[in-house]
């Protein structure tokens, strides 16, 4: 899998490689468990550009879910 964004510093395009997909689609995350779901942030944020990140998903508590 891989992901690719625009990248305005550099005025170029970013290509993010995955080993594998973590999710196969939004219903897919709409039926996991959060263990599962933490897994699926943790395995993006591994491999994504600092700025792309999602922020305080595994931290944020019940609350951010």
């Amino acid at each position: 899998v891989v992901l690719q964004t625009y990248s305005t510093s550099t005025e170029g395009i970013v290509l993010t490689a995955l080993p594998t997909a973590p999710f196969c689609c939004h219903e897919d995350l709409l039926t996991m468990s959060r263990e599962r779901l933490e897994d699926v942030v943790r395995a993006l944020n591994e491999k994504l550009p600092r700025r792309m990140r999602i922020g305080g998903a595994v931290e944020g508590g019940d609350v951010w879910v």
